[in-house]
This record gives C-alpha cells, sequence and structure tokens, in this order.
C-alpha cells in the first residue's frame, strides 16, 4: 500500500491524523495494550506484532490494524523500522 491510499484509508476508518514513529533496530517492547486502536503502514525495516495466539512480521508496503485492548508486543530487526501510525 502507498502512503496516499494509507492516509485514504484512515479517514475512511475514522482514525486521526498519521504520525511518523522510528524504532530503533532490536527494539523489544513488554507485552501491554493501548485504549485505542492503531493502524500502521511500514515504511522501512520491518515490525513484528506478537499476539497471544500469534505473531506476524510486516515489511515496507504493509499494513496492520490492532484493536483496542489487545495484549501484544512490538519487536523490530537489524535495521529497526520506520512507520506511519494513527489511532482511533
Amino acid at each position: 500500500m502507498t502512503e496516499a491510499e494509507f492516509l485514504e484509508q484512515l479517514a475512511a476508518r475514522g482514525y486521526g491524523d498519521a504520525q511518523l514513529k522510528v524504532y530503533p533496530p532490536h527494539s523489544d517492547a513488554p507485552q501491554h495494550t493501548h485504549e485505542f486502536a492503531v493502524m500502521l503502514l511500514v515504511l522501512e525495516g520491518e515490525f513484528t506484532l506478537a499476539e497471544p495466539d500469534r505473531s506476524t512480521t510486516y515489511r515496507p508496503g504493509e499494513v496492520l490494524e490492532l484493536a483496542a485492548d489487545c495484549p501484544h508486543v512490538e519487536r523490530t530487526g537489524d535495521q529497526g523500522a520506520r512507520v506511519l501510525l494513527a489511532k482511533r
């Protein structure tokens, strides 16, 4: 998905403005939840989302959507990750 397509999807799904976030290499956040849903587009690197029942790695151009209150861990590889994300 392109950045323009992602921004259109955000608007269509009721998300707020997109923010750029840079995750350092080998980041491994502890398990946590958010009080809001998140939609994220990977721009560079790899971003892994580990949920209780699965782990998925997203690469540039791929989008993930995470529901509010879903326990998860965020991880990056050797290059870290640069992403656009928005909250709802």
